[in-house]
Parts: structure tokens; sequence; C-alpha cells
């Protein structure tokens, strides 16, 4: 996937130890914070949009106000801060184009209430099912990726793989079952969400 770096003020000084003693995050932070999260978000704004450009441009967005807001960011909970901004500018995106939002109504509520711990856990989990899905064989990859990712019908999934619309069901609720063992109960409502967060 293309990056679009965001370029910022390059009279700051380099900072490699972390948050200087005025607390103002540097560029050199700034920057390992968009590389180190930039693409996850990115995935995690799609699936709630299914919108590649709207996606990107929520992202873009929600970095540069982590600059102007540098002064006041607290990296202990920028990941919250991330998500959280993510989300609520994706719905709001949604709602200006009269478009219905694709998930659940119930799990971007739940999303909204995350702590920090609550989002570690989450990528944790995103992290987990890669895994999972990696040890699949391709042709259940292929299903999961043109099925959710892009939005294919069961029906045409079934034309462009040259199997039956029945077995393209068996092997999405074979999978499915096998992630809500993997994942845990607590997770089980956001198995889409993660499934479209990790499948690139």
């Amino acid at each position: 996937m293309r990056i679009f770096f965001i370029f910022v003020p390059t009279k700051i000084q380099y900072n490699n130890v972390g948050m200087n003693q005025s607390g103002i995050l540097t560029v050199h932070e700034y920057e390992n914070l968009f590389k180190q999260n930039y693409e996850r978000l990115y995935y995690h704004a799609h699936a709630i949009t299914h919108d590649e450009d709207i996606a990107k441009d929520v992202v873009s967005e929600v970095f540069v106000n982590v600059w102007r807001l540098r002064e006041t960011i607290d990296l202990n909970t920028v990941l919250s801060y991330l998500y959280t901004s993510v989300r609520n500018r994706c719905l709001d995106q949604l709602k200006q184009s009269n478009r219905q939002v694709p998930l659940m109504e119930e799990v971007l509520n739940d999303l909204e209430h995350y702590t920090e711990t609550d989002w570690n856990e989450y990528e944790a989990r995103i992290t987990h099912l890669k895994a999972v899905l990696n040890r699949q064989p391709e042709r259940v990859r292929r299903v999961l990726y043109l099925r959710f990712y892009e939005q294919k019908s069961n029906q045409d999934v079934a034309d462009m793989l040259g199997i039956s619309v029945d077995g393209v069901k068996k092997i999405i609720q074979r999978s499915f079952a096998q992630m809500r063992i993997s994942l845990g109960k607590k997770m089980l409502k956001f198995v889409p969400l993660l499934l479209l967060s990790c499948i690139n």
C-alpha cells in the first residue's frame, strides 16, 4: 500500500530519546508515530468506511491534527487518541455523504469507550489474527480477501475462484469459527472489524 508522508516544519530539532523536557512532541517522535501507526489506522478506517479515499483522507487529517496538538499530546495515551479520532472522523465523513455505516453500530459504540489498554489488546488481537490467517490455505485467504476486503458477493467470489457458492459460505463459516475460538469471547463481536483490519 502506498503511504503518503505528512511533512512538518524542519526548524524543530530532532530528539532521539523520547519526549523532550518541554513535553512537546518532537519531529522525530512525530515521524516515528506516523510510521508505526499509519498503515494499521488506514486499514481500521477502511474497515469502517469501505472506501480507500476516505480512509486515506481521514488518517492524514488525524495526523495533521496530532502535529497541531503537539504541545499537549500525551504519548502515554496517543494510541487511544488516534483510534478514537479515526473512528469519529470516519463516521462524520459517512454522515456528511449520507452513506450508511457498514459496520454494526453496537461495535462502533463499544470502540468509543476504549481505553489505551483496550486498544493495546485490540492491536495484539490483530497481530494474532494475522498469524492465524497466515496459517490458512491460500484458497481460504483468497476467499476472505475477496469477500471482506474487496466486498465481493459470495456469487462473485465463487465465479472468480471456480468454486460453488456453498463452498464459499462453508469456507467463511469455518474460518469465523476458528477465529472466534482463537480470539476468545470478549472479541467475538469484533471479528469482522478485526478481519478487515488485517487482510491486505
